[in-house]
């Protein structure tokens, strides 16, 4: 039960160690990323939904699901709410 303990103490330590060096090279810190649009789906006047594209794929497959349920869409830059 000994070996045990210390076996898991062990395998603690090290990853502390590792999660220290990830941590002073930065690697552990991803960089925020934005939404650049928004996505607001309609029917009629109603108000449905509303998304956010981060790229131009995104904004695509947004697009086609409103489109295919029915559902006028705006877009909007991200800049432009600002």
């Amino acid at each position: 039960m000994l070996d045990y303990h210390h076996t898991m103490l062990n395998l603690f330590e090290s990853f502390e160690r590792h999660q220290d060096q990830l941590d002073a090279n930065n690697l552990l810190k991803l960089a925020p990323v934005e939404p650049h649009y928004t996505v607001n789906a309609y029917k009629g006047s109603e108000h449905i939904w509303e998304d956010w594209a981060y790229d131009n794929d995104e904004l695509a497959s947004l697009k086609q699901i409103a489109t295919e349920s029915g559902c006028t869409v705006t877009v909007r830059l991200k800049d432009d709410e600002d």
